[in-house]
């Protein structure tokens, strides 16, 4: 994040209440604007500043250019006892998504695992938002989508790759639970628009010049802010990998989120600039989509995958520490002692962040303190 960047504290009650009245506003049905909510408030709570309030941006966009139709639902299209395989009927990925895990969750609890695709649908966020409802059953659960391709291959320089989110959650006992929320590439476009309001600079050499090849870490010379939007731009340079091993975790998501998906589209084939999905003939944003959900309880006891988890999570954070290393954490535990800790909290949003939000409010019809007042 920038230094410049300026953060607002908010109560989190107030901005989900936000994200559902503005869904609704723009032609959600009630389930579809609380699923919208739920996740992206989730995010915000785990202080994931790109995949809070930022990033209902990345959904807007394609409600804007018509790409994207938040008056469908989400349809079954096959289905076998332990998978499911939906089309989003251009939905949002928020709602396809949620259903997804849903109809997953019911099926691992019959038979131990299950997996479900979804094709067709915009953008879905955070996807601890996903594999947090399988948590809530006591179950494990992984879960991505691809997206637009802004990523060069290793070594290469065309933006023929995802730059996709991936999550992993397993139940804990005493313990919270054990979650790895990350991203297998190396940057975005929240990145961009942070390093353009910024000094226009990334934290290393990560874009690749589409001419020379060479690697740079100035984004000026590529990256534009789309106007009024405060977390998306375009940048006609693509992101490289400094390793190959995130580049191998990348390949390996594209075959699980489209390859195999059966209305899947590799990243490969969607456009690869943000401002690509204001046009009403371009294809979704996400090629495809799956979550796993598998129920422990149906191989052995619960309580013995809870204490082991306890035992793995304590044998990590209580091993020696390095010079200068106050304490060694878990992945997002910062994020998960919110989620899972005292209610009410006030969570972070970038001011540019909520400058936007509540241009879009205006736009659509909304006010602000009026939202307030009724909340």
């Amino acid at each position: 994040m920038s230094n410049k960047a300026k953060l607002i504290k908010m109560n989190p009650d107030f901005v989900e209440f936000l994200y559902r009245k503005f869904w609704i506003k723009l032609g959600a049905s009630e389930e579809h604007a609380r699923s919208i909510a739920r996740v992206i408030a989730l995010a915000d709570k785990q202080g994931k500043l790109y995949q809070g309030m930022g990033v209902l941006e990345a959904l807007l966009i394609p409600v804007e250019g018509k790409i994207a139709d938040l008056t469908t639902e989400p349809e079954i299209i096959d289905e076998g006892p332990t998978w499911v395989t939906y089309d989003g009927k251009r939905s949002s990925g928020y709602y396809t998504i949620t259903k997804m895990t849903e109809k997953a969750i019911e099926k691992a609890k019959e038979f131990g695992i299950a997996i479900a695709f979804g094709f067709n649908h915009v953008d879905a966020g955070s996807f601890f938002g996903y594999t947090s409802l399988a948590l809530e059953h006591d179950m494990v659960a992984m879960a991505s989508n691809n997206s637009v391709p802004m990523h060069a291959p290793y070594g290469g320089k065309d933006p023929v790759m995802s730059v996709p989110p991936f999550d992993a959650a397993c139940p804990a006992g005493e313990e919270l639970p054990i979650v790895v929320s990350t991203k297998l590439c190396e940057g975005y476009d929240a990145d961009i628009t942070d390093a353009l309001l910024g000094d226009g600079k990334l934290r290393a050499k990560l874009l690749v010049d589409p001419e020379t090849g060479e690697l740079t870490d100035d984004v000026r010379p590529y990256g534009q802010l789309i106007e009024g939007y405060g977390r998306v731009s375009d940048c006609s340079a693509a992101w490289t990998f400094p390793n190959p091993r995130t580049y191998a975790l990348n390949i390996w998501n594209e075959f699980m989120t489209s390859i195999i998906n059966p209305g899947g589209t590799p990243s490969s084939e969607l456009p690869s600039t943000c401002s690509d999905y204001f046009k009403p003939d371009s294809p979704s944003p996400v090629g495809g989509s799956y979550i796993i959900v598998i129920d422990p309880s149906k191989f052995g006891p619960l309580a013995q995958v809870k204490a082991k988890a306890d035992q793995y999570t304590r044998a990590i954070k209580g091993s020696s520490k390095r010079p200068g290393v106050d304490e060694i954490y878990m992945p997002d535990e910062w994020g998960l002692k919110k989620v899972y800790g005292p209610k009410g909290v006030e969570v972070d949003v970038m001011e540019d962040h909520l400058n936007a939000f509540k241009g879009f409010m205006v736009k659509y019809g909304l006010s602000y303190e009026e939202l307030k007042r009724e909340w």
